[in-house]
């Protein structure tokens, strides 16, 4: 128990330190240096900053350069290497002289380069005293981030990351756990710019996990209330039994959803591993059964983990129930594209449960009587669109009326909603009804967009302003909602 807490403790002390030196900062703009200092000055960092260059001069950002980190008068909670490999081991016993709780260490050169860099971590786990004297983040990572308010507020958090200078973000409810530093760099940036809509809470780049690893950061998520959702990955485990463990412990949070992709999981995937982080895979045998064990959510790729991420992000936000018999609603205004959706409901598990009376009834009222709607609950909308045009009916009542038939069906647990998006068509189906009528049931919907370019991007934000997931493509959207259905399983399995 006291070891726990004091690696809670360190956690903290890494994503929400007071006082950050920053050993190798630089004037020069192309530098991580430079980079690492404009983020916490750019970004609101409320901590004290100290550069720290023995080779510069004067004042960065109004900050005095230091010689040494020890010429510094004032307690360092965090010390943030960017510097070559080989004059870490005596800076890291200036920083224990010192007394700095955390180094955070980026630079590479370490095990993946073989025994010249398994000697340079013999050094140091031995000025370290094995970590006791000081705990490590890295090496060979991007750092760390952590957000407390949105890009657009005057009182930001601080990044530590140095890849780039970051100034477009959202607060959110995912924390991410990656082997990969550009997670917390370029793939960051994609993430932000693809879905606007999506916010993050912490970035936690591990690299060669020497010290402090996936275990610790894991925990402090699972404890942490501002984070729900946490994507993971990873090339290898440092514990897979208490990997298991903390996965199990999430369970008993009923708005914590933990999301892993694993890298190495083929021969020439496991020797990728061993030059990027020197990190001995895990065969895909021995990975299906620990995720099994555990509990939580696969992903294939990059692209599952945060298509996933972003989904249980909303689904906790909006406060919808997952669902837990696996069957669906499909609106449409395509017959092919109903078909396919159908077809793909089958192969993951769902199935679309005939209406009741009740539900039929009120399709029945919108649809014309040479086209009634399916007795199963596929709606094809498109005839009773047609029939409100001729009747001189508001379009978006046949709409309302159709979300309501299916969502308050106690036999359906979510809806799948086909929308195409034109300005010609918005008066067809506002996403502004649509939305208001989401809302007022606790069964997810997915909107399923194709359309013009430029209304594409108006109705996604407009969703992801309120929490609704849109897909671009048929798939994605049935395995998002299939994700939903094995994470209530394994809930109900705690």
């Amino acid at each position: 128990m006291k070891k726990q807490m004091k690696d809670n403790k360190i956690i903290d002390t890494f994503l929400h330190p007071t006082s950050v030196a920053v050993i190798g900062a630089s004037k020069n703009l192309r530098k991580g240096g430079y980079r690492i200092l404009n983020n916490l000055i750019s970004n609101g960092f409320n901590g004290n900053i100290y550069p720290i260059n023995p080779n510069a001069s004067g004042e960065i950002f109004g900050l005095e350069f230091k010689k040494n980190i020890k010429d510094v008068e004032d307690d360092i909670d965090l010390a943030i290497f960017y510097v070559p490999n080989r004059v870490i081991p005596e800076i890291l016993q200036d920083c224990i002289e010192k007394k700095v709780k955390g180094a955070l260490i980026e630079a590479s050169g370490f095990e993946e380069i073989g025994s010249e860099g398994l000697e340079l971590k013999d050094e140091i786990v031995e000025i370290t005293e094995n970590f006791s004297k000081i705990r490590v983040v890295g090496p060979n990572c991007m750092g760390l981030t952590t957000i407390d308010e949105s890009s657009d507020s005057p009182n930001k958090g601080g990044f530590f990351s140095s890849f780039l200078v970051f100034n477009e973000y959202k607060l959110g409810n995912i924390a991410i756990i990656s082997q990969s530093g550009m997670l917390n760099g370029g793939y960051f940036t994609h993430l932000v710019q693809r879905y606007p809509g999506l916010g993050f809470r912490y970035v936690a780049s591990i690299g060669n996990k020497m010290d402090i690893s996936e275990l610790e950061f894991l925990e402090y998520f699972i404890k942490d209330d501002s984070v729900n959702v946490i994507a993971i990955y990873l090339e290898s485990f440092k514990n897979p039994r208490k990997f298991i463990e903390l996965c199990r412990e999430a369970k008993k949070y009923p708005k914590k959803t933990i999301i892993l992709v694993k890298g190495g999981l083929t021969k020439q995937g496991q020797k990728a591993t061993v030059s990027h982080t020197a990190a001995i895979s895990e065969s895909e045998d021995l990975t299906e059964a620990l995720i099994k064990q555990a509990g939580i959510i696969k992903a294939n790729s990059f692209f599952e983990l945060f298509e996933y991420a972003r989904t249980f992000s909303m689904i906790s936000n909006s406060n919808k129930k997952l669902p837990e018999k696996g069957n669906l609603s499909i609106i449409v205004g395509s017959g092919g594209a109903g078909t396919i959706l159908t077809d793909l409901t089958v192969k993951y598990g769902f199935e679309l449960p005939e209406l009741s009376k009740e539900s039929y009834s009120i399709l029945e009222e919108i649809f014309p009587t040479w086209m009634p709607p399916n007795k199963f609950a596929l709606v094809d909308i498109w005839p009773a669109m047609e029939k409100a045009i001729t009747t001189k009916r508001n379009p978006n009542d046949v709409m309302r009326s159709a979300f309501k038939a299916v969502l308050s069906e106690p036999k359906i647990e979510g809806l799948i909603n086909f929308m195409f998006c034109s300005r010609q068509f918005r008066a067809l189906s506002s996403v502004d009804v649509l939305i208001d009528t989401v809302k007022n049931y606790s069964k997810p919907v997915f909107f399923f967009l194709i359309g013009e370019e430029k209304e594409l991007k108006y109705v996604t934000n407009k969703l992801s302003e309120n929490n609704i997931p849109s897909f671009s493509n048929l798939e994605s959207i049935v395995k998002n909602f299939r994700a939903l259905l094995d994470e209530a399983h394994n809930k109900s399995k705690n």
